[in-house]
C-alpha cells in the first residue's frame, strides 16, 4: 500500500507543478535558514566532536567579584586560575590560556593584523589541533620561556608564502620567535582557541592585572568523564568560599565554570543562571517553532487549495469504498514526500552556503560544516513539516461525504 501511496503522491505533485514549486520554495528556504542557524549555534555552544577531549572539557572563563564598593564581572586573572583552578584535584588536566590580544607585524611593507594567544603545554593536549607541520610546544618549553611559536596555516601563507615554515623565525611585537608548528586553522575545534599565532605563557609581557582576581585569562578543565563536572565545580566553589571567609570585605567571589551556554546564562541572568539556561534553551526552541509555523500555515492553505481541486477524485474514491484512514494516509504521505524533497534542497543549499562562508573570511577562523547532528535536526524538521501541515487538511478531506465531494462541496 505504501508503494501505491508514493506513486499517487508523485503523480499528484507533478500534475500541479506551480503549487509544488511554491511549496518546495517555502519549505527549502525555511529549512535553509534553520539549518544555518543550528550549524552556527552548535559551532559556538557545542563545538566538541563526540569522543574528543574537548567533549569532556568545561571552561572557567568568567569571574564575578562583589564587595561593598565594587561589582566586577570579568575574565579571571592568571594568578587566580593558577592558584585555584590549576590546583584542583579532580580534573584530569587543566590548561590556562590568555584571551586573544591583537598585534600587528609587517611583511614586505604589508601590514598584518594578528590575533595572539598565550597558552601552556596542556592546551595542545586538550584541543587536539591538527598540525600540518611540526609539533606543539610542551610544558618544558613553557617552563623555560622558550621563544617558540605555533602559527596558523593562514599566517604561514601570508608571512612566508607557500613554503615550509618550521624552524623559520617570525618577528612579532619586536620579538623574534622560532616557528615549531603550523596548525590547520580550518579545524580549530573551539572559538575559545582561535588565534593566528600561539606563544608559551611565560613569554607574555607583564600582565597589569596580576595579583587581582580579574584579568585576561581563562582555563580549560578536562574531566575524566562528563559526570565529574559537578564535583569539579563543587571543589572550585569550596576554594572561593574559603577565600571569602579569609577576606570578609568580599561578599561574592564566583568563578563561573561550565559550557559556553552556562557562561551566557550567567551573563544575562546573573541572579538565577540555572533558570536562565533553561530560559535560553526555551527561547531558542520557541523561536524555531514560531519560524516554522509561518510556512506551515502557508502549506496548510496550499494543501486546502489542492483538496478543492480534487473533490471529484475524493468523491469517486469514497464512493468506491475508500476509507477515511486510506485517504488521510495518502495525503500525509504526499506531504511528507514534499517536505523531504524540500528538506533535501534546503540541506544542499545550506552545505553550499556554509562552505562559501567558511572560505570567505567573513567570520574569522569560522569553519562551519554540516555534521550528523545538523542532519538529524533537519530530518526532524522535515517530518514536523510533513505531519503538522498535512494532518488538518487530511482530516477535513476524510470527512467529506461522497455526494458532496462529487458536487464540488466546501471543506
Amino acid at each position: 500500500m505504501l508503494k501505491n501511496y508514493v506513486k499517487i503522491a508523485w503523480k499528484v505533485l507533478m500534475r500541479r507543478k506551480f503549487f509544488t514549486a511554491i511549496s518546495l520554495f517555502g519549505i527549502s528556504f525555511t529549512l535553509l535558514v534553520l539549518i544555518l542557524a543550528v550549524a552556527s549555534v552548535t559551532y559556538m555552544l557545542d563545538p566538541a566532536k563526540p569522543g574528543s577531549k574537548l567533549a569532556r572539557t568545561i571552561f572557567a572563563a568568567r569571574i564575578e567579584y562583589r564587595s561593598e564598593n565594587n561589582h566586577i564581572i570579568s575574565t579571571p586573572s592568571y594568578d587566580f586560575l593558577d592558584k585555584n583552578v590549576r590546583t584542583l584535584t579532580r580534573p584530569e588536566r587543566v590548561s590556562i590560556l590568555s584571551n586573544n590580544k591583537t598585534t600587528v607585524c609587517y611583511v614586505n611593507d604589508r601590514k598584518l593584523t594578528l590575533d595572539v594567544k598565550y597558552t601552556d603545554g596542556n592546551f595542545w593536549d586538550i584541543m587536539e589541533c591538527r598540525f600540518l607541520e611540526g609539533r606543539p610546544y610542551d610544558s618544558a618549553a613553557v617552563a623555560g620561556g622558550a621563544k617558540v611559536a605555533v602559527i596558523s596555516d593562514k599566517l604561514r601563507r601570508n608571512y612566508f608564502g607557500d613554503v615550509l615554515a618550521v624552524d623559520k623565525e617570525i618577528e612579532i611585537g619586536g620579538d623574534r620567535f622560532r616557528v615549531i608548528g603550523v596548525i590547520d586553522d580550518r579545524e580549530i575545534p573551539c572559538y575559545y582557541a582561535f588565534a593566528d599565532v600561539y606563544f608559551p605563557l611565560t613569554t607574555v609581557k607583564t600582565d597589569p592585572f596580576s595579583g587581582t582576581y580579574w584579568g585576561n585569562y581563562m582555563a580549560l578543565v578536562l574531566a575524566a568523564r562528563k559526570a565529574d563536572w559537578g564535583a569539579i565545580q563543587a571543589e572550585l566553589r569550596a576554594k572561593t568560599d574559603d577565600i571569602m571567609r579569609q577576606n570578609p570585605e568580599i561578599s561574592t567571589l564566583n568563578c563561573i565554570m561550565g559550557s559556553p551556554l552556562d557562561e551566557m546564562a550567567h551573563l544575562f541572568f546573573e541572579d538565577n543562571p540555572a533558570r536562565g539556561k533553561v530560559l535560553l534553551i526555551a527561547i531558542g526552541i520557541l523561536m524555531a517553532l514560531l519560524f516554522m509555523l509561518l510556512p506551515t500555515v502557508n502549506l496548510v492553505n496550499l494543501n486546502l487549495s489542492r483538496i478543492i481541486e480534487r473533490f471529484s477524485e475524493i468523491g469517486v474514491r469514497k464512493a468506491f469504498g475508500a476509507s477515511s484512514i486510506t485517504l488521510v494516509g495518502q495525503f500525509i504521505v504526499e506531504n511528507i514526500i514534499l517536505t523531504l524533497i524540500g528538506g533535501a534542497i534546503g540541506l544542499i543549499l545550506a552545505a553550499i552556503i556554509l562552505e562559501i562562508v567558511s572560505h570567505s573570511g567573513l567570520i574569522p577562523y569560522g569553519h562551519f560544516s554540516l555534521n550528523l547532528k545538523v542532519f538529524f535536526y533537519s530530518i526532524i524538521i522535515c517530518l514536523f513539516f510533513g505531519l503538522f501541515s498535512g494532518v488538518y487538511p487530511a482530516f477535513k478531506m476524510s470527512r467529506l461525504h461522497p455526494v458532496e465531494a462529487l458536487r464540488g462541496g466546501r471543506l
